[in-house]
């Protein structure tokens, strides 16, 4: 390069033309050299770019000429490689299964030390030096010892700082407790040298589990280990290659040490059991992509599930294998544990919490009513024994897992012999949460251990939750609401989409809400200054800012009021918030004139599907009742919260807690009764999605739970999801969630109807006694095949091109629907024709 930069210079200064012919005799060579060259890395990287995808056992993917029907399930793959030696040597068609690691011991291997098994999270090397004067010596390379070995060649073996035939030099080499000299005397000077071997010498182990069952507790062994005293163990190491790792061919050695090779190239094949059952052997890993969704609903021939049913009381769940699956469909072909094979639904199923393994898992052998005796130093006990105790999940077979054990054999075992120790830390396609899997009686476990105002404790302990939150607020269908909403609502859909809410907002109310009424708070006098009050001056302090406007007036006495104030809030969730409400307690007057101006909005502008019930004794307490919308999977479903406004209100927004039921109806309400929405801050966003104390109001959040979460399309509130719009993927899951929400939402007027929230006890009377036939004839399309959301009161909305029900659907509301019908008898409602059929 310098040549040529010379080269350049001097043609520019001269202008001869014999200059120039020399300079284009030149600079012709040299261009062509350069074009060589160029052309040789172009064709390096073309080459790099030719990968095959690359999929591990386990791995859930599709086949490229068909992605809609069915997924598959990576079971074995079959690799051949390119290897590439420092002197860039290639050795092409390699078997991986011939192929070791230049360490006996790699990092994430599993290890055994007596009982205890374990991961090896860092390994210290054991370096075998031959220097030139023929002595041979041993390093472990830990603390002081790294800089006692230097690397002459260059160090260009990734994770690897010394290799075999690498040249170092030993500096200051003193005798030291990690350094043995095998042979000949020590020189005094630095000496240069070769290295043979690379092993592993200490090894850093966190320790997963013990096989001794039904002893005594025993100490965990350090986590420093000598690697001669582990045994390792693993699976499926010959699919474990990737492009640029380095191996070893056991036969083959260079000048005497053992040769080290680079993967540069791999061909995969891979076999794949798909859902129906079919198996597809060796086929090319580029005839296949892989799955990022994985729903609840899907399931896997071999997989152990539970028998989930229509109750939520039941005690005694029946188990069984997977035989096939009919992914269009929503059926699963289930081979009980009593030996009876049937056809279910699979919203009725979920994997079994105990036997829920996978490929690669490890696991521990249960021995029933053994126990071990005289172990006093477990680590001075010969592994051996226990060996055949520790394994790791391979494979199924009619009902067994396939177990690799330590000791080298494989055996099939019952899937209550074994015990699974750890999960693999990285899952091949992320899962949707199950929808109901959460007991009743956790749920309460929950509740009460909830601390509503710890704002930031609560979000640190939803942090699971809050991976798979409300990201992006999707469209709804036409509602009732008032025309105060229609420009909040349209604000947020223009900041979110681009363009505003296409669909009519009829108002119901004359009531408009003008933003520039609702006082702006700055950190004036009457923010400073503090009331001492009790419940009566509370009122009377109110009385000083509003009149008696607030309450609902000119409606029939008969009517449901959607907007009441109520006593007796001991069922609130927040009722127990210390230092919050308390009849004694210290009350800005700027808080007081807020919450009055929220009574005011409420009881002026609610739409006909919200209700809402505040309280005498505690006025930072709400409850709402919302009304699911036409259009929607919610449509005839009633959706209780409770609210609580913090003493710094409005400046932090108010707190949300959905009465679930233990149900989980809706990627943004969780069975925790978690709410997780930008505008209460519980979630990421900006603008007009996150709350505004200036101009936001409860009312708002009111309108955006029943409008943007409880919408059309909420399998889109998920977290990255919205990406998937229009996609065949997205449109798919979108249809299988919309079906898993609207049974939920069955399930969930079931558990309303038997514990009907306390002042709600009207309303759900009312709203049932009048919808119940709604309801049960929206059953009756959806069973004919009507989309669903498509069918409300005797009404078919447009369907938007989307497909019928799936047969699991059906098999699953045909379930639920005697129970609604019996449900609505018991309450003395008509339930016409149904009852007969119920």
């Amino acid at each position: 390069m310098d040549v040529f930069l010379s080269d350049f210079d001097s043609y520019s200064e001269s202008s001869s033309s014999d200059d120039q012919e020399d300079d284009e005799f030149m600079y012709g060579g040299q261009a062509s050299c350069i074009l060589s060259n160029l052309q040789e890395t172009i064709g390096k990287i073309d080459d790099f770019l030719l990968f095959e995808r690359k999929y591990v056992h386990g791995d859930i993917v599709f086949s490229v000429e068909d992605q809609i029907s069915q997924m598959g399930k990576v079971m074995n793959i079959e690799m051949v490689v390119e290897l590439e030696n420092l002197n860039e040597k290639k050795l092409k068609d390699i078997n991986s299964n011939n192929l070791q690691r230049i360490r006996s011991i790699s990092t994430g291997e599993f290890v055994v030390l007596g009982p205890w098994v374990g991961k090896a999270d860092h390994i210290m090397d054991s370096i075998t030096v031959l220097f030139d004067d023929g002595i041979k010596c041993e390093y472990t390379m830990m603390g002081m010892e790294m800089g006692k070995l230097l690397p002459i060649s260059p160090d260009i073996v990734d994770d690897y700082p010394y290799y075999p035939g690498q040249r170092v030099k030993a500096v200051n080499s003193t005798r030291s407790k990690s350094t043995h000299w095998f042979c000949g005397s020590q020189n005094e000077k630095q000496d240069e040298g070769t290295v043979c071997t690379v092993d592993a010498g200490l090894v850093h182990v966190t320790w997963l589990g013990c096989a001794l069952f039904g002893s005594e507790s025993l100490p965990v062994p350090p986590s420093l280990q000598n690697s001669k005293d582990l045994t390792p163990f693993s699976c499926f190491h010959h699919s474990n290659w990737q492009i640029g790792d380095w191996c070893v061919l056991p036969k083959i050695e260079h000048m005497g040490f053992q040769e080290i090779f680079v993967v540069a190239k791999m061909k995969c094949k891979v076999d794949v059991l798909w859902q129906d059952g079919s198996e597809s052997c060796g086929l090319d890993s580029s005839s296949l992509g892989p799955v990022n969704t994985v729903d609840a609903h899907d399931f896997w021939p071999h997989q152990f599930v539970l028998e989930k049913g229509t109750s939520d009381d039941q005690q005694d769940k029946k188990w069984g294998v997977v035989k096939a699956v009919d992914a269009i469909e929503k059926t699963v072909k289930v081979k009980w544990e009593c030996g009876t094979e049937e056809t279910v639904s699979a919203y009725e199923l979920l994997e079994h919490p105990d036997y829920s393994y996978s490929q690669g898992d490890l696991v521990l052998r249960l021995h029933k009513g053994q126990k071990f005796e005289n172990v006093e130093d477990t680590s001075k006990c010969s592994t051996n024994i226990y060996l055949d105790n520790i394994g790791i999940v391979i494979g199924f077979m009619n009902g067994n897992v396939e177990v690799k054990w330590a000791a080298g054999f494989t055996s099939k075992v019952a899937p209550h012999d074994i015990f699974r120790v750890e999960k693999p830390e990285s899952i091949s396609a992320t899962p949707l949460l199950n929808n109901d899997t959460i007991e009743l009686n956790h749920e309460k476990s929950r509740h009460d251990s909830h601390l509503p105002d710890a704002r930031d404790k609560d979000l640190s302990d939803s942090d699971d939750e809050e991976k798979d939150c409300l990201k992006t607020l999707y469209d709804s269908t036409t509602f009732n609401v008032p025309r105060a909403a229609i420009g909040f609502l349209s604000n947020v859909a223009m900041n979110l989409f681009g363009f505003p809410l296409y669909t009519s907002l009829s108002a119901t109310s004359q009531h408009v809400l003008d933003n520039k009424s609702v006082t702006s708070f700055d950190n004036g006098k009457d923010n400073q200054e503090l009331v001492e009050t009790s419940s009566e001056m509370k009122l009377k302090e109110a009385e000083e800012f509003e009149d008696d406007s607030f309450l609902p007036t000119g409606k029939n006495v008969n009517e449901i009021k959607q907007f009441d104030m109520v006593n007796d809030c001991s069922n609130h969730h927040f009722v127990d918030s210390p230092g919050k409400g308390s009849i004694s307690s210290q009350v800005k007057k700027c808080w007081l004139k807020k919450v009055q101006q929220e009574w005011n909005i409420l009881a002026n502008d609610l739409p006909e599907t919200i209700y809402v019930r505040v309280f005498e004794e505690r006025m930072d307490l709400i409850k709402a009742g919302i009304v699911g919308v036409p259009g929607t999977p919610y449509h005839n479903c009633l959706f209780f919260f409770d609210i609580f406004l913090p003493e710094d209100y409005p400046h932090e927004p108010p707190m949300v807690h959905y009465n679930s039921g233990g149900l989980r109806v809706n990627p943004n309400l969780y069975e925790s009764g978690r709410v997780c929405l930008s505008l209460l801050n519980t979630w990421t966003g900006s603008g007009t999605e996150t709350w505004n104390p200036n101009s936001s109001t409860v009312l708002q959040v009111l309108l955006s739970l029943q409008a943007l979460v409880l919408n059309q399309k909420p399998y889109f509130n998920e977290a990255g999801y919205d990406q998937q719009v229009g996609s065949a993927e997205g449109e798919k899951n979108s249809c299988s969630y919309n079906e898993n929400a609207f049974l939920m939402s069955c399930k969930s007027m079931l558990f309303i109807l038997r514990n009907p929230p306390k002042q709600f006890e009207a309303l759900v009377e009312e709203h049932f006694s009048k919808n119940c036939m709604h309801i049960l004839m929206a059953c009756k399309a959806y069973l004919e095949g009507i989309p669903v959301g498509c069918a409300f009161e005797s009404q078919y909305l447009e369907s938007e091109g989307q497909k019928s029900n799936s047969t699991g659907f059906k098999l699953m509301l045909s379930k639920l629907v005697p129970k609604l019908v019996e449900a609505f008898t018991a309450k003395g409602y008509d339930c016409g024709e149904y009852s007969k059929t119920g």
